[in-house]
């Protein structure tokens, strides 16, 4: 073989040396773009929010591809900047300037609207020139400088047919720059980007449907919440409420105080269920035992009132009930009926006691009469009532019991004392949140100090003062 053929044999072995490795980089470079795809799709699949889908989205890009990504979001016509990632050797201040950055898209990609907004921006060597028609004020200007751009992309992100937002890549610190080749892998990922963010406002809307329902639940709740108790001239009244679970405001327990002729009715309760159910047998409870009440003065009117309403809405609904009328004349008995409530106990210096009987629960029987019981109520003792959440409260020593309700009872000198002691001795009890809704309903005669104390009162005070 002479030496031409040799050189020309040798040559095209070195050119298909040089095909091959470039074949094998170009194998290379697919691959990793195959694994991009799927890394985008892993991350919709994933991510729980719009949020995380995003930030999931650049940090899949970042470095990967580029040293810059940003995603904005159009919203009424208006692009907002809803993710940024950058990757490691960043100039000091540069994400946080995207972040804040108002977006600078072309203005056919935020209209939506024609062939011209699906075109991509490629800027392959970004000049001063096109940074000058990018900025937004001389201030932008500057701060785009400092970012030191390279090359960027910008594609639109469509999905059903419209144009939802934009993906922006960007080299800058690392050197890189982007070919007409990437651009076309820009558009492609664009489209899986884009289902990825469609995929996930699907579970935006749902967010904003739940946090439109949290939000009107929110304001039924406040409603629901027990009010401040009023000033009853010549009587002394406290409360406490405590709903079950951390995130509740309101659940099935509740009390009320409210102005009747010739005095003021108390009246404190517990509905069956919980959540919105409750919510609903609450209100239907306090709004029914006011109106009733204020339009006849009679407690035992009243439970019948809320009884056959309980009944009419044909769901088992259930509701205990303590109802107590005070007069404007302290001297008078109090008037009480009890609907399947724990009993109201009366509390003299040391002394506890039960002083009522217990009828039928209401929303159960739709002929039953419940009974008025009259109870003086002299200076010194209070009248305490209590739903069987805080009898009920679970701790380490069991239930919480009606035996130390009433130690903890015993020797309260007023009926802030007595919530402020139960209160406490329930939170030390339960060591967290309460199993059940808890209300306490209090009320003394006004002005006139207790009575002396006993031996077993006086110890607890000693107790209570060494600890």
């Amino acid at each position: 073989m002479d030496l031409i053929a040799i050189l020309l044999l040798a040559a095209a072995l070195a050119a298909a040396s040089a095909w091959m490795v470039i074949l094998a980089l170009r194998g290379k470079r697919a691959h990793g773009r195959f694994e991009t795809l799927g890394r985008i799709a892993a991350v919709s699949e994933a991510a729980s929010s719009l949020e995380m889908t995003l930030t999931g989205i650049c940090d899949v890009l970042v470095p990967e591809l580029a040293d810059i990504c940003a995603i904005d979001l159009l919203e009424d016509g208006e692009p907002l900047r809803a993710a940024v990632a950058v990757s490691p050797g960043a100039p000091a201040g540069v994400e946080r300037g995207l972040r804040e950055r108002r977006p600078s898209l072309p203005e056919p990609m935020v209209a939506g609207e024609g062939p011209q907004a699906l075109e991509p921006r490629f800027i392959e060597r970004v000049s001063d020139a096109e940074l000058r028609a990018h900025a937004h004020d001389d201030a932008d200007l500057e701060y785009l400088r400092g970012v030191g751009v390279r090359s960027t992309l910008t594609v639109p992100l469509q999905a059903r047919r419209q144009v939802k937002g934009a993906l922006t890549l960007s080299t800058a610190w690392s050197g890189r720059g982007f070919s007409a080749d990437d651009a076309h892998f820009l558009s492609i990922l664009a489209g899986r980007v884009a289902l990825a963010l469609d995929n996930s406002g699907l579970f935006a809307d749902l967010e904003r449907a739940e946090r439109a329902r949290a939000a009107i639940a929110q304001t039924l709740q406040h409603g629901l919440l027990p009010p401040p108790l009023p000033h009853i001239p010549g009587w002394s009244l406290a409360a406490m409420y405590r709903p079950a679970g951390a995130e509740n405001e309101v659940g099935g327990d509740f009390y009320d105080a409210f102005r009747v002729a010739g005095g003021w009715m108390l009246a404190i309760g517990d509905v069956t269920g919980r959540g919105a159910e409750a919510a609903s047998i609450t209100a239907l409870a306090r709004y029914t035992l006011r109106t009733a009440a204020m339009l006849t003065n009679d407690p035992q009117v009243a439970l019948a009132t809320l009884n056959r309403a309980l009944l009419g809405r044909g769901d088992a609904a259930l509701c205990s009930v303590a109802a107590i009328v005070i007069a404007d004349d302290p001297t008078e008995p109090a008037r009480l009926a009890i609907a399947g409530h724990p009993p109201p106990l009366l509390v003299d210096g040391d002394t506890v006691r039960e002083v009522a009987a217990v009828d039928p629960v209401l929303g159960a029987f739709d002929d039953v009469k419940w009974r008025i019981e009259r109870v003086p109520i002299e200076p010194g003792q209070q009248l305490v009532t209590v739903t069987d959440g805080v009898i009920e409260a679970s701790g380490r020593g069991g239930r919480f019991g009606e035996a130390r309700l009433r130690s903890h009872l015993a020797g309260a000198g007023n009926p802030a004392l007595a919530v402020h002691r139960l209160e406490g001795a329930l939170s030390s009890f339960v060591e967290g949140a309460l199993d059940d809704d808890a209300a306490v309903l209090i009320v003394a005669r006004a002005g006139n100090g207790p009575r002396p104390l006993g031996h077993r009162a006086l110890a607890r005070m000693l107790g209570d003062a060494d600890g």
